[in-house]
């Protein structure tokens, strides 16, 4: 690759939309770490990205490819396709540098630590099958026509563990993904495990058709999850539309400050609260969703991949609680309820029709306390209600890559309907 190749692309995108075209490219770095109980597998990747747009014969076009001159070679061929017409997005202008980049280094050894941990959380019915851990870090840069000229790094350690469970003639395995901005959270990761693995081995059916729901932090921030199309809609979804559909006490928010200054156009990250009080409060806008709605930008342009054009989404989603209690606490609260501890297939959310599926297996409890497993339950009704009878919230929140960064803390559903 020549050194003038990022040049010549900045001079013939300003030759064909002068100010009005942006150019990214992204280098990304991992090591991996495969692991089983008779296995160790390391592997190492490096992918390279460039995309670019511009406005040309009235439309905004796109083209992509794994290399400065490919990419060049690329933009005659991108002009040609038939485009609808569309004035370009009003670009950013703005100056960041990244830090120096960190080094990637090995995935952690951590299979035996989290087989062990298992173990105990399961008290010996499940074991760790499969272990995948990813390190690496992303390096982007983005230019744009009005002056902007961003980098920026990402650091990350990802993964796959998948535990198998055996009670009797039944078995039963489980996937859990995770991603952790820290050290290893392996307790935790070991305890959503054998929960996943070993509940689905009861045979014992929801007790109650109705009563208090605890949901653990991971199936909310499931839920939450399904709810995220709502975010990106014009106009708020019915589900989200009727007055009140939420107490005061949870909002949602989208805040991705702590993970990268910028966007994937550029634009600065803010938080920004898209439901509170029971009212919609706003929604994601990339560049082309704020020039198409007259609302300022409000830095969710993602790229999912650099092979195609960014689009608003999510990038860290949260529930936010103003006085969360001590689990604990929201536990005793529980008079009859199920405890919602792990999935047992995706949540379904029908926004339109304002319905909300969820299959789970968990716990029933009893004037707080554990009265033994369910193997599977359902829990059915309108995603309005649900909100409404949001009770409690604790200050457990755990953030979980759904793809996107979605995080919950434990909620207390103050009633819902099982079957």
């Amino acid at each position: 690759m020549r050194a003038e190749e990022p040049d010549d692309l900045r001079t013939e995108l300003e030759s064909r939309a002068p100010g009005a075209w942006e150019l990214y490219s992204k280098a990304a770095e991992t090591r991996e770490l495969d692991a089983s109980p008779s296995l160790r597998r390391r592997s190492w990747r490096r992918e390279e990205g460039w995309a670019a747009r511009w406005h040309e014969r009235g439309a905004l076009r796109f083209a992509a490819a794994t290399s400065p001159s490919e990419l060049f070679a690329a933009l005659d061929e991108a002009a040609a396709i038939p485009a609808r017409p569309e004035e370009p997005p009003d670009w950013p202008r703005r100056t960041a540098a990244a830090g120096p980049p960190a080094p990637v280094v090995e995935p952690p050894e951590i299979f035996e630590p989290l087989a062990r941990e298992l173990a105990a959380a399961s008290r010996g019915e499940a074991s760790l099958a499969g272990l995948s851990v990813r390190q690496g870090r992303v390096e982007e840069r983005i230019w744009n026509g009005a002056g902007l000229d961003v980098a920026q790094g990402q650091t990350l350690m990802d993964g796959l563990a998948t535990a198998a469970a055996r009670r009797g003639p039944r078995a039963h395995a489980s996937r859990l993904p995770f991603r952790w901005a820290g050290e290893p959270e392996i307790a935790a990761l070991a305890r959503r495990l054998a929960d996943a693995a070993t509940l689905p081995l009861s045979d014992r059916p929801a007790p109650f058709s109705t009563g208090q729901w605890l949901l653990d932090p991971g199936v909310a921030a499931a839920f939450l999850a399904a709810l995220a199309p709502a975010f990106r809609a014009r106009r708020p979804h019915r589900a989200l539309a009727a007055r009140p559909a939420s107490t005061a006490l949870l909002r949602i928010v989208d805040d991705a400050s702590s993970d990268a200054p910028s966007d994937g156009e550029g634009v600065a990250t803010r938080r920004i609260v898209l439901f509170e009080h029971g009212e919609w409060a706003g929604r994601l806008e990339d560049l082309r969703s704020a020039k198409r709605s007259g609302r300022p930008p409000t830095g969710h342009g993602v790229r999912s991949s650099f092979r195609t054009p960014p689009r608003a989404a999510p990038r860290r989603l949260f529930f936010e609680a103003d006085s969360p209690s001590i689990t604990s606490a929201l536990l005793a609260r529980v008079k009859r309820g199920l405890f919602a501890a792990a999935l047992a297939a995706p949540v379904r959310v029908d926004l339109d029709a304002d319905r909300y599926e969820v299959e789970f297996t968990g716990i029933s409890v009893v004037n707080g306390r554990a009265q033994g497993e369910v193997g599977g339950a359902r829990a059915t009704g309108r995603v309005t209600e649900l909100l409404r009878r949001i009770g409690g919230a604790a200050e457990d929140r755990q953030f979980f890559a759904l793809p996107f960064l979605v995080g919950s803390p434990t909620l207390l559903v103050e009633r819902a309907s099982f079957d």
